[in-house]
């Protein structure tokens, strides 16, 4: 069976990318370009032309694989009408897609180490969000894929640059490897994006340079005047029961994330132990997500701009109440983090990738305002909600009275 491909599907900044046979594939840019759908789309591509492929889509944590990559990859065979040729599982554990002439993918997260050691056969690897992982974890999938193929095995890694401080960049930049082919795109390169997101990242401009610079023009970030310093990454109980008190924070979003975090505070410290953060999700799918890790007594603090979700979560028997917000309620948020110290559980990677980031707004001149940037903060605001009741009563309620 013959399929045809039309060109126009593809970025033409990425066409050339299509027959790169270089071993490390470096995709890196502003928020936007479109760099993690054209590697679904040149996946795809590679299972239709080729015998033999199995390629391993890595993330750092296992639970974000199902909302970013494997929808993607499902995405591109849903619109090239390949249905017929791929074997998509639908069930919510399964995260392998068998396709045409003995090709499959294989998805996993690197939190799952030992699941990693039983996968051999690896002929290619994308690890997407690879600023996310360890230069020790990138690594370990290097020295995996090995062996003989009928064509060069490859490993594809895609970002963002937010921070220079990142091992990626002496790895791949500070010093090239002749074995790495490095490209970088931004939103203009993308000619599919939509309208609202692209003023939204141009706006940027009005608001922070640095920001500015990273996301729209896809330069490395050394950010300035970070809001949060006081936290750290470190393997904590993802047990409520371990803690004096737990609360959660719920921001809404669709074509920003949704962020619901869970935190937990013991001896006056901050434990921020467990996450959702998906974008596109209805309110229904959001509720799905969130009622399993949540007893209907244990309370939620919710985005007060969402009233009508607030009341699907209600219905759906979950605690949750409106955020008390004011002109004064995201410095007061802030002042109270400020002064807790702050634990994030390793598998929270959106909270970390965001806190990491979290900045104060710079005017034209570089002063330092008493304002957040609005922008890659939905985590955020779900943290500041979640402790609310803590700065409001000196503690958090539970339960109902």
């Amino acid at each position: 069976m013959k399929v045809r491909i039309s060109k126009k599907v593809f970025n033409s900044a990425y066409l050339p990318l299509l027959d790169n046979n270089k071993r490390y594939e470096v995709i890196y840019g502003g928020a936007g370009s479109g760099k993690s759908h054209f590697v679904a789309q040149k996946k795809v591509y590679q299972h239709l032309k080729d015998k033999g492929r199995k390629t391993l889509v890595v993330r750092k944590v296992a639970k974000t694989i199902r909302n970013s990559t494997f929808a993607l990859i499902k995405q591109v065979i849903s619109n090239w009408k390949l249905d017929n040729l791929f074997q998509v599982p639908k069930g919510q554990s399964n995260f392998e897609i068998k396709g045409p002439n003995g090709n499959s993918f294989i998805f996993t997260g690197l939190d799952d180490v030992e699941k990693l050691k039983s996968i051999v056969g690896i002929t290619d690897i994308w690890v997407e969000e690879a600023s996310e992982i360890l230069e020790e974890d990138f690594n370990q999938l290097d020295l995996r894929l090995r062996g003989k193929t009928p064509y060069p095995k490859q490993i594809t890694l895609t970002f963002n640059p937010v921070s220079a401080l990142s091992w990626l960049k002496p790895r791949f930049f500070d010093h090239p490897d002749p074995n790495a082919l490095v490209i970088k795109t931004t939103y203009r390169d993308n000619r599919f994006i939509d309208s609202e997101y692209k003023e939204m990242i141009e706006s940027l401009k009005d608001h922070d340079p640095v920001m500015h610079k990273i996301y729209a023009e896809g330069e490395w970030g050394e950010l300035g005047g970070l809001i949060l310093t006081n936290w750290e990454v470190k393997e904590i109980s993802q047990d409520p029961n371990w803690y004096d008190n737990v609360s959660q924070g719920l921001d809404f979003g669709f074509n920003h994330p949704s962020a619901f975090i869970r935190v937990g505070i013991k001896d006056g410290e901050l434990y921020v132990f467990d996450e959702v953060y998906e974008r596109g999700l209805t309110n229904q799918e959001l509720i799905q997500l969130v009622k399993p890790l949540v007893k209907p007594h244990e309370r939620i603090i919710g985005d007060s701009a969402e009233p009508d979700r607030i009341k699907e979560f209600q219905q759906a028997g979950l605690w949750v109440e409106a955020a008390k917000k004011g002109p004064d309620s995201v410095r007061t948020g802030i002042d109270y983090l400020r002064h807790h110290k702050i634990y994030i559980h390793p598998s929270c990677i959106n909270t970390i990738k965001e806190i990491q980031g979290w900045k104060y707004k710079q005017d034209k001149f570089g002063n330092t305002l008493d304002e957040p940037v609005a922008f890659k903060d939905d985590a955020m605001a779900a943290l500041r909600y979640a402790t609310e009741p803590l700065r409001q009563e000196d503690t958090i309620l539970i339960g109902r009275a």
